[in-house]
C-alpha cells in the first residue's frame, strides 16, 4: 500500500476557493446600502451568489487532501487531531459572530467546522460513492422538505408575509427585527439546524466535492461520469424552477435577504453545485498554476487568487473590515455631493472595485504580520490580551456609537484570525508521536 501523500498544494483548489472569495466580497460589498436592483443588477448578484457553493465544494475537497496525506501517517492521530481542531474553529469563531452580529444562530466558521468534521468521518467509511451519494440525496430532501413547508407557511405563519415586507436589496442592518422574529419563532432546533450556516444547508456541498476529489484523483479513474453528473444538476436547477411554475418559489436564485439566510431553494442549490463541479473539471483540466503562465497579467491574478484561496480564513475577517472601513466614508461623501442621488449604482460599483483592490493588498500584509509576530515569546497570550482589550472598547463605545463599537469587534476576529493557525499548529504537535528511537545493539550483534 502506498504511504500517505506529501503536504503539496493543488493550484486548482486554491484557485478556485480564491475566485470564490473575490466573487463572495464583491457580493458583501455591492448588497451594503444598496439600492433596489434592476434585472441586470439581480444578474450580477446572482453570478457572487455562486460563491458560497464553490468555496464550501473546494473545501470538501480540502477534507480529503488532509485525509490523503494524513491518514496513515505513522505517529499521527489524525481523527483526535480533526475532531480538536474542528472544535477549536467552532468556538473560537464565535468572536466573527460577535462583529456579523449573529450569535443567536450559526455564521460560516461554525458551519465549516461541523461540515468539515462530518464528512470527515463520512468518507473515512468504506461505503462506495453511490452510496454516498445517495446519502447526500436523502440530505438534500431532508431540508428540501423544511424549506417548502416554510414558503407555505406551515412553519411560520407568517413568514410570506416577513418576506414580502422586505425591500428588495436591504441588508442585514436594515432587517434586524423581523430576522430576529423569525428566528425565535422557528425555535432553537431548526435555527442550529436550517438556518445560515448550518449543517443541513451547506454539508452537501462539501459532501458532493470530497466525493468528486476522490473520485476524479484515484488511480483508473474516470472524469466522464462527473462531467455528466455535474451537467446534469446545472441543467436540472431551472427545470425544477420551470415545474413549481411559482406556486412554491417565485425565484429561482437569492431575491431576498431571507433567501440568503435561507439559502435552499432547490433550483439554486442544484444549479450551483453543478455550476461548482464544473468549475472544478474544467479548473483541473486547464488550470496548472499561476507558474506555468508566461503572460505576467495572467500569472498575477493567478497568483493573487491562488493566496486568496490559501489565506481564505484571514479573508473572511479581513474582507468585511475593508468593506466597513470603505464604507463609512463613502457614505459621508455620497450624502454631501449628487452622487449617491444621481446614481445610486455608481457608489455601489465604486464600493465593491475599492474593495477588492483594498483586500488583495491587506490579505498579504496581514499574514505577513501574522507570520512575523508568531515568531514572538507568549504569541497566543499576547493575542488573547488584545482580544480582550478589543471587547473592552466595544462595551464602553456601545453607548456612543453602534457603528464604532461594532467596529472595535473587529479587533477579536483578527485576533482569531490569527491565532487559529498557532494553536492548530499546538494541536498537531500534540497529537504526533515521535517516532521510536533505534534499539541499542546487543552484544551478540557485536
Amino acid at each position: 500500500m502506498a504511504g500517505p501523500k506529501k503536504n503539496i498544494r493543488y493550484p486548482e483548489i486554491d484557485m478556485l476557493k480564491g475566485l470564490a472569495c473575490a466573487l463572495m466580497l464583491i457580493g458583501h460589498a455591492m448588497r451594503v446600502e444598496m439600492p433596489a436592483p434592476t434585472m441586470w443588477h439581480k444578474v450580477l448578484l446572482y453570478i457572487m451568489d455562486f460563491s458560497g457553493p464553490i468555496f464550501f465544494f473546494v473545501s470538501g475537497m480540502n477534507v480529503m487532501t488532509f485525509l490523503e496525506r494524513n491518514r496513515d501517517k505513522p505517529g499521527f492521530d489524525a481523527t483526535r487531531f480533526y475532531l480538536a481542531a474542528a472544535t477549536l474553529l467552532f468556538f473560537l469563531g464565535y468572536t466573527y459572530n460577535v462583529n456579523r452580529v449573529s450569535l443567536t444562530f450559526f455564521d460560516i466558521f461554525q458551519g465549516v467546522a461541523m461540515c468539515t468534521l462530518a464528512v470527515y468521518f463520512l468518507m473515512r467509511s468504506k461505503l462506495p460513492t453511490w452510496a454516498h451519494l445517495v446519502i447526500a440525496l436523502l440530505i438534500f430532501l431532508f431540508y428540501t422538505q423544511f424549506r417548502v413547508r416554510l414558503e407555505l407557511d406551515l412553519v411560520v405563519p407568517t413568514y410570506t408575509a416577513t418576506k414580502a415586507a422586505i425591500p428588495s436589496g436591504a441588508d442585514f442592518m436594515q432587517v434586524v427585527k423581523p430576522i430576529s422574529e423569525l428566528l425565535k419563532q422557528l425555535g432553537p432546533l431548526r435555527r442550529f439546524l436550517f438556518v445560515h450556516f448550518s449543517l443541513l444547508p451547506w454539508v452537501v456541498f462539501f459532501y458532493v466535492g470530497a466525493l468528486c476529489y476522490r473520485g476524479v484523483t484515484r488511480e483508473g479513474a474516470k472524469e466522464t461520469p462527473w462531467w455528466i453528473l455535474f451537467a446534469t444538476l446545472f441543467v436540472a436547477g431551472p427545470i425544477v424552477h420551470f415545474v413549481d411554475g411559482g406556486r412554491v418559489f417565485k425565484q429561482m436564485f437569492l431575491d431576498s435577504y431571507l433567501d440568503l439566510m435561507l439559502r435552499g431553494i432547490p433550483s439554486y442549490v442544484l444549479m450551483t453545485l453543478g455550476g461548482a463541479g464544473l468549475s472544478y473539471l474544467l479548473a483541473r483540466r486547464f488550470y496548472k498554476g499561476a507558474a506555468a503562465y508566461a503572460n505576467k497579467t495572467v500569472a498575477w491574478l493567478s497568483f493573487q487568487l491562488e493566496r486568496l484561496g490559501k489565506e481564505s480564513l484571514l479573508f473572511l475577517v479581513v474582507h468585511w473590515w475593508v468593506i466597513a472601513t470603505v464604507n463609512l466614508p463613502l457614505m459621508l461623501i455620497a450624502k454631501r455631493t449628487a452622487l449617491g442621488a444621481a446614481n445610486d449604482w455608481t457608489e455601489v460599483y465604486l464600493r465593491a472595485l475599492i474593495v477588492l483592490v483594498g483586500t488583495f493588498v491587506s490579505v498579504p500584509w496581514f499574514a505577513q504580520i501574522r507570520e512575523r509576530w508568531s515568531k514572538a515569546n507568549a504569541y497566543g497570550v499576547k493575542i488573547g490580551l488584545w482580544m480582550g482589550f478589543s471587547f473592552f472598547c466595544a462595551i464602553l463605545l456601545l453607548a456612543v456609537s453602534p457603528f464604532l463599537s461594532n467596529y472595535a469587534t473587529y479587533g477579536m476576529s483578527f485576533g482569531f484570525a490569527f491565532l487559529y493557525p498557532y494553536l492548530r499548529g499546538k494541536l498537531r504537535r500534540k497529537y504526533t508521536q515521535p517516532p521510536p528511537a533505534p534499539a541499542a545493539a546487543s552484544t551478540a550483534d557485536c
